[in-house]
C-alpha cells in the first residue's frame, strides 16, 4: 500500500434531508508511508475552486488480534474487528472491518469493505444506528489507483 495514489472520495451529502441519496465526489490524492508498526496516510482533497483540505491518519493492522485501528487529525482512535486477513495473498485481498463510530453526531455501527490490489486501493464505509438492526447505509467510498503507472515487463 505504500506509495502515492490518486482517486476520488464519494460521500453521502448530509446537508440534504435524511431520505436523500445525493452524493458528492471530490478529487483526492493519498500518500501512504510506513509509520512504526502501521501506516501514515496523508490525504489532499480538492474541495472547490479555491479550497484544498488535508487530513492525516494512522492505520495499524494487528494480524494476531485480528484488529484494525485508525487515528486521524485529532479524532479518537477507532478500533475495528477484521475479517478476511487469512485471505490476503502477498498483501492483496479483501477485508471487512466492523466496529463502532460516530455518524452525523450519533453513535453508529460501521462496516468497511477494503480492497487492496497491486495498483488499486478502495474502501466503502456503511453505517447504521447502534443496535437498530437496520440495513447498513452508504456513508462514503474511496477509490485510488497508483499515481505512477506500473513498469511493464518486456
Amino acid at each position: 500500500m505504500v506509495g502515492r495514489w490518486s482517486g476520488v472520495l464519494e460521500y453521502r451529502d448530509y446537508s440534504e434531508p435524511a431520505t436523500s441519496t445525493k452524493r458528492v465526489q471530490l478529487p483526492t490524492w493519498l500518500t501512504i508511508a510506513p509509520r512504526g508498526a502501521g501506516l501514515a496516510l496523508h490525504f489532499i482533497y480538492d474541495d472547490g475552486p479555491t479550497k484544498t483540505v488535508t487530513e492525516d491518519d494512522t492505520w495499524v493492522f494487528d494480524a494476531v488480534a485480528k484488529t484494525f485501528s485508525e487515528a486521524g487529525s485529532g479524532e479518537p482512535v477507532q478500533l475495528y474487528q477484521v475479517d478476511g486477513l487469512t485471505s490476503l495473498k502477498v498483501g492483496r485481498g479483501d477485508l471487512v472491518l466492523t466496529g463502532r463510530t460516530v455518524d452525523n453526531d450519533k453513535p453508529a455501527e460501521s462496516r468497511i469493505s477494503l480492497t487492496v490490489r497491486r495498483n488499486l486501493i478502495a474502501w466503502t464505509e456503511e453505517v447504521r444506528p447502534v443496535g437498530s438492526g437496520e440495513a447498513f447505509a452508504f456513508r462514503h467510498r474511496y477509490v485510488f489507483t497508483r499515481a505512477e503507472a506500473p513498469v511493464a515487463a518486456r
